[in-house]
């Protein structure tokens, strides 16, 4: 995969997450590169993240919030915003995480579903979707963004966005189609729209079968990018500074 690398400490040492996972793969498609149980732990366990997983669309929901000492919510084909009673208890749990304190990142759905969860608000992008390679500037700070870079490029797949950010959360990258690109609350919560756990392929495969959904040129731009370089290492080695900052307790 092109792009730049992170910067990541020698043999990090393990570190438990839970992931609450908020979709599967279609079987075809996860002939592709890997189902996300392997995509995500593909992504993460260079860094020492070991991913104890909860599928929670089949119910499987932790017993509490410490049973992990940090979290991560996935991605998702679903809205956010849907009256669905998993993401509601997803939704939900994400809320307790935050009042808590717990180190939690979300990712594309779980972007959005914690912006949801803390205050902010979601809503279908008027740009249309955004798939392929894209272009984030970084316009906030935070102590686990190191190396500091002025922009990443990342992999993405969606066509909702956070359109409002909750009280007392900080933007930190932007692009002109998807204005909260990520953010932070405190020193606690970290999101980000991007797939770091997506590889080319599975991008080009998604495209293809939502090439109707997604409009033809659309579909064209975001298989043409597929060959630009992508930030994940950069992206995965900020969210292994983040779970690891010092906290109280």
């Amino acid at each position: 995969m092109n792009g730049r690398t992170g910067n990541p400490v020698e043999d990090p040492p393990q570190l438990e997450v839970g992931l609450l996972l908020c979709d599967q793969l279609d079987p075809e498609v996860a002939e592709v590169a890997g189902d996300y149980t392997h995509l995500y732990r593909s992504a993460y366990g260079p860094a020492g993240i070991d991913l104890r997983i909860y599928d929670v669309t089949a119910g499987e929901f932790p017993d509490a919030t410490d049973e992990c000492p940090a979290w991560m919510t996935s991605g998702s084909r679903r809205s956010a915003d849907e009256e669905v009673d998993w993401i509601a208890r997803t939704g939900a749990f994400i809320a307790d995480l935050a009042r808590e304190r717990r180190p939690h990142v979300g990712i594309c759905f779980g972007h959005q579903l914690t912006a949801l969860a803390l205050g902010g608000r979601v809503e279908r992008a008027g740009v249309g979707w955004g798939v392929g390679v894209r272009r984030f500037d970084v316009v906030g700070d935070a102590p686990w963004i190191e190396p500091r870079t002025t922009s990443f490029d990342i992999l993405m797949s969606h066509q909702d966005q956070v359109v409002e950010l909750p009280d007392g959360a900080e933007l930190l990258a932007t692009a002109e189609y998807c204005p909260v690109g990520g953010y932070r609350v405190g020193d606690h919560v970290f999101c980000v729209q991007g797939h770091p756990e997506f590889v080319p392929a599975l991008s080009a495969t998604l495209i293809e079968r939502r090439r109707s959904l997604v409009g033809e040129d659309v579909a064209d731009r975001g298989l043409a990018s597929l060959d630009g370089p992508i930030d994940h290492a950069v992206v995965v080695d900020w969210i292994a500074r983040f779970y690891r900052l010092p906290r109280p307790g």
